[in-house]
């Protein structure tokens, strides 16, 4: 997707870190090449929004078409996690109303890793914006989220496998290892263990 930014990349940054006692880690972090690892809670809450479902919802596994589709979709700021969630950031103090069992909300006590604010191409590891920011203070509205989330549960539960994945969220939803797993660093719980391979298996 392509990065047009009406505010300038300094001020979104400023922005950005405006969360932290210490902006200069997250800039020697963005200049590094990783994400930056900035409190949620504060200027936006962040919408954990498992792959499988943002992929059911668009009808597409293709990055740049998923990106294409959530900027018309939810018209504000998303970041991808490869291979694990998509975060779409939204108002602060979402995390006390969200009612969708969909998904899970940071807000304030949490963390989330930031990439820097032009890295907009898809890759398979690291974070990067499926959809940029494009104004400070544009965030993702709500109820265009959880319709998302919806129209995403609904098609998956018309598959095969949909038990099995239905599970595998609900279970993430109340074990912290599970919830905060990546690819790098997989979830050490049994019980979550199990419930993904059962749903590897029921795939079609």
């Amino acid at each position: 997707m392509t990065y047009t930014a009406p505010d300038t990349d300094t001020a979104i940054s400023r922005w950005l870190t405006s969360t932290t006692r210490h902006p200069e880690i997250a800039e020697q972090d963005w200049r590094d090449g990783r994400p930056a690892i900035l409190r949620t809670g504060i200027i936006y809450d962040a919408v954990r929004m498992p792959m499988e479902l943002v992929h059911a919802a668009v009808q597409s596994t293709v990055p740049d078409e998923v990106a294409t589709a959530l900027a018309e979709a939810l018209d504000g700021p998303v970041v991808c996690h490869p291979g694990q969630w998509h975060y779409a950031l939204v108002s602060p103090g979402t995390c006390e109303i969200w009612m969708s069992p969909c998904a899970a909300v940071r807000g304030r006590g949490g963390w989330l890793g930031i990439p820097r604010v032009d890295r907009t191409k898809p890759t398979p590891v690291a974070p990067y914006w499926a959809v940029p920011i494009e104004r400070i203070n544009r965030l993702c509205p709500l109820a265009a989220v959880a319709e998302l989330l919806h129209t995403g549960r609904e098609r998956c539960e018309g598959r095969e496998h949909s038990a099995a994945y239905i599970a595998v969220l609900e279970h993430a939803e109340e074990c912290t290892a599970c919830a905060t797993a990546t690819t790098a660093a997989p979830s050490t719980c049994t019980v979550g263990t199990r419930l993904r391979e059962a749903e590897r298996t029921a795939r079609p």
